[in-house]
């Protein structure tokens, strides 16, 4: 109940009391004066019909009698009017019938007046000629008693409204702060802290509404302290502290999230640069300037490649990596010749033409998922023959069999996804505490035509290419919906980014949600980290559409970029799962645990669990409970198996 209604419940007790207690005292206090008014009139009437009578009737005529008394009944008031003679005799009589006036019978049965009777004796001179005896009709009083109960109801009900009436207008002055202080509360406890503008005249809700501002300061600036720590910590750890680029633990967790999970394959080159001078250029201009060209060398490397899709990160020393996701070996070794050109340019400007050596290592990648460690051994080999020959700029290509069957894929794949040839696998994430059951994530993989699974190495990276993720996400959704209405507890779906930067795919699944609430309820749809830094916007809008519609929006394989802090406040999902890369990471190196633990305890103030990805082992659940994570994903609590069980 509102304040407003309590307000006026009780208002309306208090003046039904009032009511109940006046109408009372006004009705039996005129009751009471009618009573009386009722006994004088009889009495009066009495009187003055005997002292007209004994003037008139000294010869006892009846008809002068009657005469005398019908003017005086006639008037209504009287219910019976009698002349009896000295000796008994009844002269005269009249009586007026029973009627009911213009008030209601329960009316006059609650407060009943009685007729009263009066007498006077009829003289001529001093002989006794009988006596009058009159009796009052209570009608017109019961008229004027009930006209008296209406009016006094009617004003007291007019009374009532224009008191709800200046309620209803002060409650709205003076609740109008509450019904801020509300929303800002419910803003907090959605992780949006905001401040109030109001300034209410009443003392109580001033020291409300400040109490609120001061709560929602304090919090915001005790989870801004907890992020900034975080951020240092990341940056610390991940970050190269003279260039402001990745360093190599950045890039490797950021390249390991995104092409060695499900998402994609890295199908490019990775390169290696090395300044062999930079030892002699620090020696020979101070380490400030030192640092000043090589953050504009390492500036004009990465717009390298960003330009091929990638990123640049300081992988150690006078060495930088570049990812060329883009590029196949020819156009990269041509891209790395003019970035060659351009550093030594730049040498030369700064007056350093002598310190000019710069060589370029670069390897394709090969196979249908390559490692990270795979390809840096390859650019490895690459740069050192850079260095050992004459070329300066080396990049080896990806060796084919000779009698590799051609490439099937394209036929494989559309052909499954034409045909909804979907074979679903689950995971099951776990609470840590008990190790309860939180939700099953559901894995999709595509079956060819004989049958036989395709490793999502083969189909992942061909659709993203060809731009089916669409297509693949929609299928799964629809299977899952399916499959999931026969069953119970919390599922999560993995949807691709780029399909949530598809109006006409929010759209669709929100239509779909919407024809089963109660499901909706029960599912969860998760974007990869990378991804949602790659559109924030996009992802902002699914996670509101995909929660008007009564599911859930999270993030997988968080805590790699620089802004993933921010994200969690923006898009204030229902939970993230820490990539596997940093889980890892935490174990073994400090720096990172740290970012961790800050991490997970900012995430814990905004109400949002953080899941443990890739425990797969009772080793690794031991090394990260004291961490804070809310559950646990991996194979510890067991592989991927088919979904649903039958």
């Amino acid at each position: 109940m509102t304040v407003g209604r309590l307000l006026a419940a009780a208002i309306s007790a208090v003046f039904l009391f009032a009511l109940v207690g006046v109408e009372a005292i006004i009705l039996r206090s005129a009751q009471g004066h009618l009573q009386r008014q009722l006994e004088s009139l009889s009495q009066d009437a009495a009187t003055s019909l005997g002292l007209s009578l004994g003037v008139l009737l000294r010869g006892g005529d009846p008809a002068l009698a009657e005469t005398v008394i019908n003017p005086a009944f006639d008037r209504g008031h009287y219910e019976r009017i009698e002349y009896i003679s000295a000796s008994g005799e009844r002269i005269v009589s009249r009586n007026l019938p029973g009627r009911e006036g213009d008030y209601p019978a329960w009316f006059a049965s609650t407060f009943r007046l009685h007729a009263p009777t009066a007498e006077s004796f009829v003289s001529a001179g001093w002989q006794q000629a009988g006596r009058v005896r009159v009796t009052v009709h209570p009608r017109f009083a019961y008229e004027q008693l009930w006209g008296t109960a209406r009016d006094t109801v009617i004003l007291l009900v007019l009374i009532y409204a224009a008191a709800l009436l200046v309620l209803r207008l002060v409650l709205r002055s003076v609740l109008h702060p509450l019904k801020a202080v509300e929303q800002a509360a419910q803003a907090i406890s959605a992780r949006r802290f905001v401040t109030l503008r109001l300034r209410p005249r009443t003392r109580e809700l001033a020291r409300v509404v400040e109490a609120m501002n001061s709560l929602s300061l304090k919090v915001s600036e005790a989870l801004d302290a907890e992020a900034r720590r975080a951020e240092r910590l990341q940056l610390a750890a991940y970050q190269d502290p003279v260039t402001g680029l990745p360093n190599a633990l950045g890039f490797t967790a950021r390249f390991e999230t995104r092409y060695e999970g499900e998402d994609e394959a890295f199908g490019g080159v990775l390169a290696l640069v090395d300044l062999a001078d930079l030892g002699g250029i620090n020696r020979e201009i101070g380490t400030e300037r030192c640092d000043e060209l090589l953050r504009t060398l390492l500036h004009e490397m990465d717009g390298t490649a960003v330009q091929a899709g990638g990123s640049a990160a300081r992988w150690g020393g006078a060495v930088t990596l570049l990812a060329l996701p883009q590029l196949r070996a020819g156009t990269a070794r041509e891209a790395l010749g003019a970035l060659r050109g351009r550093i030594q340019a730049i040498l030369g400007e700064a007056g350093l033409p002598g310190h000019g050596r710069v060589y370029c290592g670069g390897a394709e990648a090969a196979g249908e998922r390559p490692t990270l460690q795979a390809l840096v051994r390859g650019a490895q080999d690459a740069l050192r023959q850079a260095r050992e020959t004459a070329q300066s700029v080396v990049v080896l290509e990806a060796q084919q069999a000779a009698d590799a069957a051609p490439d099937d894929r394209p036929q494989v794949v559309r052909a499954a996804l034409a045909e909804r040839r979907l074979r679903l696998a689950g995971q099951t994430a776990y609470r840590m505490s008990d190790h309860r059951a939180l939700h099953t994530e559901v894995l999709a993989r595509l079956d060819d035509a004989a049958g036989h699974e395709l490793a999502a190495a083969r189909f992942i990276p061909f659709i993203i290419t060809q731009g089916l993720a669409e297509d693949l996400d929609r299928a799964v959704i629809e299977k899952v919906m399916s499959e999931a209405r026969r069953g119970e507890g919390r599922i999560s779906i993995n949807v691709s980014a780029r399909s949530t930067e598809l109006p006409g795919f929010i759209a669709w699944i929100a239509q779909q949600l919407a024809r089963d609430r109660a499901l909706a309820a029960r599912l969860s749809f998760e974007i990869p980290e990378h991804g949602v830094v790659r559109n924030v916007a996009a992802a902002v809008e699914f996670a509101e559409a995909v929660g008007r519609a009564g599911a859930a929006f999270a993030i997988d394989h968080f805590g790699v970029h620089r802004d993933c802090l921010a994200l969690l406040q923006r898009l204030n999902p229902a939970y993230v799962k820490l990539a596997g890369a940093q889980v890892r990471r935490a174990i073994t190196d400090a720096g990172a645990h740290y970012f961790v633990e800050s991490l997970v305890r900012t995430a814990r103030q905004l109400d949002i669990p953080v899941f443990a990805l890739h425990i797969e082992d009772e080793a690794t659940f031991q090394a990260i409970a004291s961490i804070g994570f809310s559950g646990y994903q991996g194979n510890l609590g067991g592989g991927a198996m088919p979904w649903p069980g039958r």
